[in-house]
């Protein structure tokens, strides 16, 4: 075999080991679900606001959707109460997206509060990044 003939046969196999990296890059990214489930965020999500840790926080959060800077994302954080509790009562995923329905229940003088609501999050590559903290 030539040299020039060797020299086309690697770089089709350099050509081919590109392709199958460049695809299961891709199926990593954009196909197989993150490792951490959209319920698993929400919830490690809470139990950082819980313990104040805010930039534990602020990593859960999808910076392509939530504008407010760190410092803006603590002032509002800051108002949550920690004895605050949170049940997730349901959780939808939808491709690229999930919503993850819960209930928090604070405990307030008067008794205990409790508020229905969803949480939106979009899928950042390998993790599920919340919408709309």
């Amino acid at each position: 075999m030539t040299i020039g003939k060797k020299a086309t046969l690697l770089l089709g196999c350099l050509l081919v080991a590109a392709a199958g990296v460049a695809g299961v890059q891709y199926w990593l990214d954009n196909i197989k679900l993150p490792a951490v489930s959209p319920t698993q965020v929400v919830e490690d999500y809470f139990s950082a606001l819980k313990g104040r840790d805010y930039k534990k926080a602020y990593g859960f959060i999808s910076l392509r959707h939530y504008n407010n800077s760190f410092n803006q994302f603590i002032d509002r954080a800051a108002m949550y109460a920690p004895d605050m509790h949170l049940e997730v009562t349901g959780e939808n995923i939808t491709k690229d997206t999930a919503v993850v329905a819960t209930r928090v229940v604070v405990p307030l003088e008067f008794g205990l509060y409790s508020s229905d609501s969803s949480m939106d999050l979009v899928r950042v590559q390998r993790e599920w990044k919340i919408v709309h903290p």
